[in-house]
């Protein structure tokens, strides 16, 4: 579980959480969601290091909206962008776990421009980014509840 408090233009870049399912809740404020699902491509050579993605979801969330991503199709790669001071609670089942195929890999649009269905303008390409390393000027702080524990 994490909150995510985002100052305004914030940008939370292209992930993906592989075999989880996520509930993304917006507590406060308003974001752009752009999302995306894989497609299955079976004459993809192994040369063309980027996938095909279909768009999923390109608009605005205001609170109190959720959304839920599964771990093959919702959306499941996905960025957000801050339009105004905002939180989102995510709920992530089962969590992170390297070494078993469940780490977070961040991606970037691809100039690759060949769609694998004819007249298909939603497809974009998608390029993994080395080491499942977040992009440069991005960082998550941990913060850590500093209360009394009550139980």
């Amino acid at each position: 579980m994490g909150i995510f408090c985002m100052p305004p233009s914030s940008i939370i870049p292209l992930h993906d959480h592989p075999g989880m399912t996520v509930l993304s809740k917006l507590l406060y404020g308003k974001l752009h969601v752009e999302s995306y699902d894989w497609i299955d491509v079976n004459d993809q050579t192994e040369q063309i290091k980027a996938r095909p993605a279909k768009l999923f979801k390109d608009c605005e969330m205001s609170r109190p909206q959720t959304t839920v991503l599964f771990p093959d199709r919702g959306g499941n790669i996905h960025t957000f962008r801050a339009i105004t001071p905002c939180a989102v609670f995510d709920v992530l089942c089962p969590p992170y776990l390297p070494g078993v195929g469940r780490d977070c890999s961040y991606f970037k649009k691809s100039s690759l421009n060949k769609s694998p269905a004819p007249n298909s303008s939603e497809v974009v390409w998608l390029d993994e980014l080395e080491g499942h390393q977040p992009p440069e000027g991005f960082s998550v702080t941990s913060g850590s509840y500093k209360g009394p524990i009550i139980r």
